[in-house]
């Protein structure tokens, strides 16, 4: 849901603006990860229940893709990890 908020005035900036800010919810798909738009329920990838972006934890994240991992490949010096 979409909130408006007037800001705390800011004497420093110029002036011109009313001030208003609009704050989005922040929704996210916690099987894809994939960032979601405040009325969209579900995912249309996968059809998961939206969640809060913030409530998503770092063990709900997957493993990184076997191509991404670093653990057999070079490291910063071009060395292998043995």
């Amino acid at each position: 849901m979409a909130v408006f908020a007037r800001g705390p005035r800011r004497e420093e900036e110029p002036g011109g603006g009313s001030g208003l800010e609009l704050e989005l919810d922040l929704l996210a798909c916690p099987t894809c990860r994939r960032e979601l738009h405040p009325w969209e329920t579900t995912c249309p990838a996968d059809g998961a229940a939206a969640v809060a972006r913030a409530a998503l934890t770092r063990e709900d994240l997957p493993p990184p893709p076997a191509h991404l991992s670093n653990e057999d490949g070079p490291n910063e010096d071009g060395e292998g990890d043995a």
